[in-house]
């Protein structure tokens, strides 16, 4: 039996948050630690017209970005000062305590056409099994599957809508095939409670028609941004973590015997100093789809427009295969055709030539910014 898996980083379907739907990441990062400032600052006990001031002075740079709902008491409201539009709090309103309310960031919708990209790449694909990184909701799901896969779209996919990322994006599982069982672990947390996931580790177990079902783990793992090295290094070690009780969960199967998938975007490259998904290949029976030891041009799926030279070029997403599964591999690869410019990236950093769809025209029009990996098996 023929069975093909994949796993792709939608960068969501219908709308993103715009504050991370920039070109530039670095900027990402510069807006989002004025919104760490901006929540401090209105987590405060007390509110004086020094902290009132500070918090327009940040709203007018953030305005395109966030916005403050208020459901009960007195805050303020969005004003005009001296040409510049910025959240200017209540006279009346002296704390936190005087309100009921958050912080929230804004949306911004996708074009027909970006929308329509990400389903050609995963038409492209032609899996039986997908995992899907960054999807909104459940809702969100079903109207991509039946409007923009529509003659391909997927007989069964699920999704938790969890708490974990604040952004409202999760994992997905996709599949031509049937759902038996489902075990979320956005509950797998700290003994303070922490949660361990930055999304969900979404464990899937599908029938596939053959005499035993294929387990899916759909993950995706802290990113690597940050302000610093500090930020970077816990951001690293949570990783590190993520990684290791997947491991555990993987172990937990005999991987010697049963079909067993673990895929998702990782979010770090085997080549990284930080080593944070070693637990992960150091798992017995459970192999890596793509083969870790090709250089960084041959196996990549992120480009780091900011990068050094040298680094610029990473595996972020994975796909591993219990032994039986490993046995049955017939081929592998990565589609890269809905990455903006993938043409003049591959030039520059001496990569094999990949010319993007004719759809994918602009920032806008890219499908994602990741590639999707993929594998493809032949089950005897």
């Amino acid at each position: 039996m023929k069975l093909r898996l994949a796993s792709y980083n939608v960068e969501n379907l219908f709308h993103r948050t715009a504050i991370l739907n920039l070109p530039d990441p670095q900027q990402s990062s510069e807006l989002l630690e004025k919104v760490r400032q901006l929540q401090t600052l209105l987590d405060a006990d007390k509110y004086d017209d020094a902290l009132k001031d500070r918090v327009f002075s940040l709203t007018s740079n953030l305005q395109p970005y966030v916005d403050l709902r208020v459901d009960g008491g007195s805050l303020g409201s969005w004003k005009n000062e001296a040409g510049k539009t910025g959240f200017r709090i209540n006279k009346s309103c002296q704390g936190r305590g005087d309100w009921l309310g958050e912080l929230v960031f804004r949306a911004e919708a996708f074009g027909d056409q970006q929308r329509k990209n990400t389903g050609l790449v995963i038409k492209a694909l032609n899996a039986d099994i997908l995992c899907a990184a960054e999807v909104e909701n459940m809702a969100v799901l079903r109207d991509f599957n039946q409007q923009i896969l529509a003659d391909q779209a997927f007989a069964q996919y699920v999704m938790i809508d969890s708490p974990n990322d604040p952004r409202g994006i999760d994992v997905a599982c996709l599949t031509r095939h049937r759902i038996t069982q489902l075990r979320t672990h956005i509950f797998d947390a700290s003994a303070s409670f922490k949660p361990l996931f930055s999304r969900d580790c979404l464990e899937v177990t599908i029938d596939v028609g053959l005499p035993q079902p294929v387990h899916v783990l759909c993950n995706h793992f802290k990113s690597q941004n940050g302000r610093n090295d500090d930020e970077r290094e816990r951001a690293a070690k949570r990783r590190h973590a993520q990684a290791e009780r997947v491991a555990e969960i993987a172990r937990g199967y005999n991987l010697q015997q049963e079909y067993v998938v673990v895929m998702g975007d990782l979010n770090e490259d085997v080549a990284n100093p930080w080593h944070s998904l070693a637990p992960l290949f150091s798992v017995p029976d459970l192999h890596p789809a793509i083969d870790p030891s090709l250089p960084e041009t041959a196996r990549y799926t992120y480009y780091f427009s900011g990068g050094k030279a040298g680094e610029r070029l990473n595996q972020l997403d994975y796909i591993f295969i219990s032994t039986p599964l490993h046995q049955a591999k017939v081929t592998c690869g990565i589609e890269r055709r809905g990455i903006y410019n993938i043409d003049k990236i591959t030039a520059k950093e001496g990569a094999e030539p990949v010319t993007p769809f004719p759809t994918v025209t602009s920032w806008d029009t890219a499908a994602s910014d990741h590639a999707a990996v993929w594998v493809e098996l032949d089950i005897r």
